[in-house]
């Protein structure tokens, strides 16, 4: 665990880390030191790091870009998309293929590493206003996209078209805001199940292809965790999950991520309120997998 007076334990492994009150990306090594650190020209939320030394990302309010860069901090290439969209905060890469979620109108825009753009798939969002109208989207396979819905607590899945054919809407919990923010980020696991990040419900939910909740993780016996809002997901190699805490100033000291093992164990957290303030993305950097590896 990585303590503010410093770093007891090393990480087990490198982290990128988005924080979105400082609004900076960071690289972190496994002792828990910074070692590249970045500031875009607007609010930054979300990432996506390609071929091991491109950093993509998307700006909002001050600039209107989804920009990629090197880690010598230099621009590869830029897409500028206020004429298009009125706001892109998401981002997701499956294999070399980029999906950057426009919102109004939302669009999932599919592009190559490069920034060229293949295909524009629409997505029948029906939350009105722009911010968290399409959040994540990603690519599960069989010409197949889920889709995090934030303003409507869903997750939705579509077609090769955009059309329809699974979604699952969380159900309301406790007398917080609803539906908006009750869904930060949905990932498709290996076993076919559906998991949600339901934001600030602060809970996880995994659900069947009949909608029914086989799982449930929530912060009670985790004190320590200050588990406050459910962010971002990553699965890695091994099927354990990475989950994001975000934690905004008001909601106290905490771990800014933790991980799930299989077994649905905590195995680790990251707790450094030194040099991160609200992470919405604390993203696992994992080794080449070895040839014959999946």
């Amino acid at each position: 665990m990585a303590q503010d007076s410093g770093q007891l334990r090393e990480h087990p492994f490198e982290l990128m880390i988005c924080d979105y009150v400082r609004f900076k990306l960071s690289r972190v090594d496994r002792r828990g030191e910074i070692t590249w650190e970045h500031s875009p020209a607007g609010k930054v939320w979300d990432f996506v790091i390609a071929d091991g030394n491109k950093l993509i990302y998307p700006i909002i309010t001050d600039k209107q870009e989804v920009r990629c860069i090197d880690f010598q901090k230099n621009l590869r290439w830029s897409w500028a998309y206020a004429k298009e969209f009125k706001e892109i905060i998401n981002i997701t890469k499956h294999n070399s293929q980029l999906i950057v979620s426009g919102q109004k109108p939302p669009q999932a825009i599919l592009m190559n590493l490069d920034g060229t753009i293949q295909k524009r798939l629409p997505i029948p969002a029906r939350y009105k206003h722009h911010h968290g109208q399409l959040g994540n989207v990603y690519d599960v396979g069989n010409k197949r996209y889920l889709a995090q819905l934030w303003g409507e607590g869903t997750a939705l899945e579509v077609d090769a078209t955009g059309k329809e054919v699974w979604r699952f809407q969380v159900s309301r919990v406790g007398k917080g805001r609803y539906p908006e923010g009750t869904v930060q980020d949905v990932l498709r696991l290996k076993n076919g199940n559906t998991l949600l990040a339901c934001g600030t419900q602060a809970r996880l939910l995994e659900v069947d292809r009949s909608g029914k909740v086989v799982w449930e993780f929530t912060g009670k016996g985790h004190p320590e965790l200050n588990f406050t809002n459910a962010c971002s997901l990553q699965q890695l190699r091994d099927g354990s999950i990475v989950v994001t805490n975000f934690l905004r100033g008001n909601s106290g000291r905490g771990a800014h991520a933790f991980i799930l093992s299989k077994e649905k164990e905590i195995t680790w957290t990251l707790t450094d309120h030194k040099n991160f303030t609200a992470a919405s993305q604390v993203w696992v950097i994992e080794p080449r997998a070895k040839p014959g590896h999946k």
